[in-house]
């Protein structure tokens, strides 16, 4: 194969060969993609003979992306390398809004993952992060994408995105490093903290302000704030599985329903502990969950067909007998031992009430364990963060209506101090004590 130069004298081996093959996928999508000649590129770039390529292979290769039927990973992977040394406005001064759009919703989970890459990048500054907020569109298709994709690296990769993104653009200064962390860095002592232990201080990446824009846009912005919404609750069309009546359909939105409220709950404790009013206050009323038009139909049907969450059909009326119990008896006795439904949400409250009081259906035993595993987090993360009465109020109203009828959520939190290192457990006991409410005190739980 030839080898061509570059003018810093670094030679780059089948550029030419690789210029011609992008022609002619440009020229005809169908073409079939040679992967390798992409692959044979990216492993030559370094940080010096990357600058003078963008220009002959980035525009071939964002329009390569939006037109191949074939998997895009190899030239997203290419594209990634040559975008590796560039800023967010850099690249969008290279590549329109457009193109990132077109990427997010790419169905191919390579092509979303580098948009999200691109989007990443904001991070670096908030500056950056402004920038990208003024994208509504952007910010919209990346929203559905990170909650309505059905691979988990999709998902993953959005988190990360998404919370990187918020941190940098919180109005609030950074935390300063605890006095206590600041003598033993001094006197160079090893604490249980520099071992799998960080501070507030440690878990926070922005150096300063951000201007909040971005928090305005996911949480303020009526678009894209009902968009997570109807995704988390089952109302829109990636995860409503009241929409089609094929069974196949019907699990695939299940789960990806079961995808989107995972991803959130993952979120929302870091989310909570960079903004807590962010997240618990809203002036958008949430949406009714899905699952509760199954229960609601499940109490007030007397004598007709009424659907099941899990696809089964019960005929009240049946005289049909299974081992020996009527099908009347059996459903009666599930429904008692189902959890009852949450309390409609309050006037103001935010997304953090809604997902975790009112989103899981709490008788899907995964997605329950996930709730707890949320509560987990959020009542050790909320604990280190700085102290407020207004934290206090909001942490101890939620877990105060969660455990009222939820005796296993109740248990993991009184057990969490003896999960945690010995340095923490007395701190952690005394904070889930003044959250959470004696047993005697719990008839008084507003529900």
């Amino acid at each position: 194969m030839p080898t061509d130069t570059m003018d810093n004298n670094i030679p780059i081996t089948g550029l030419d060969d690789l210029t011609a093959h992008m022609d002619a996928l440009i020229a005809d999508p169908s073409t079939p993609l040679e992967a390798k000649l992409f692959d044979d590129i990216e492993l030559q770039l370094t940080d010096s003979n990357t600058p003078p390529l963008l220009t002959t292979l980035l525009p071939r290769l964002v329009q390569i992306l939006h037109t191949t039927p074939s998997d895009p990973t190899t030239p997203a992977s290419l594209t990634t390398k040559l975008l590796r040394p560039l800023s967010f406005s850099q690249i969008t001064s290279l590549a329109p809004p457009e193109s990132l759009i077109q990427a997010l919703e790419s169905p191919f989970p390579a092509a979303n993952i580098l948009a999200m890459t691109i989007l990443h990048k904001a991070a670096a500054a908030p500056a950056e992060v402004a920038q990208l907020a003024d994208m509504q569109e952007v910010v919209h298709s990346f929203v559905r994408t990170w909650l309505g994709s059905s691979e988990v690296g999709v998902g993953e990769k959005g988190g990360r995105v998404i919370g990187d993104l918020l941190d940098v653009d919180c109005e609030f200064d950074p935390p300063a490093r605890p006095q206590r962390q600041q003598q033993q860095q001094q006197q160079q002592q090893q604490h249980p903290l520099d071992a799998g232990m960080p501070t507030w201080h440690d878990m926070v990446l922005r150096k300063e302000k951000g201007s909040g824009a971005l928090w305005r846009r996911v949480f303020a912005d009526q678009q894209v704030y009902s968009l997570i919404l109807d995704l988390l609750a089952g109302r829109h069309e990636d995860t409503n599985i009241t929409s089609t009546s094929d069974v196949e359909e019907k699990k695939k939105k299940g789960r990806q329903l079961t995808l989107a409220q995972g991803r959130i709950l993952r979120i929302l404790p870091r989310l909570a502990a960079l903004d807590l009013n962010k997240v618990a206050r809203s002036e958008v009323a949430a949406p009714t969950p899905g699952y509760y038009l199954y229960a609601t139909a499940r109490t007030t049907t007397n004598g007709h067909n009424t659907s099941r969450p899990n696809g089964r059909t019960t005929n009240y009326n049946s005289d049909i007998l299974t081992n020996g119990v009527g099908v009347e008896q059996e459903e009666e006795e599930e429904e008692a031992t189902q959890m009852p439904l949450p309390a409609p949400p309050k006037q103001g409250q935010g997304l953090l009430h809604f997902a975790a009081l009112r989103m899981v259906d709490r008788n899907d035993v995964l997605m329950h364990l996930s709730l707890i595993d949320f509560f987990e987090a959020f009542v050790g993360l909320m604990r280190v963060t700085p102290h407020s009465e207004d934290k206090v109020n909001i942490v101890k109203e939620i877990v105060r209506e969660a455990v009222a009828d939820d005796e296993l959520l109740r248990e993991s939190l009184e057990g969490l101090p003896d999960r945690t290192v010995d340095e923490e457990r007395d701190e952690l006991r005394g904070w889930v004590r003044e959250v959470m409410p004696p047993r005697e005190e719990i008839d008084v739980v507003m529900r």
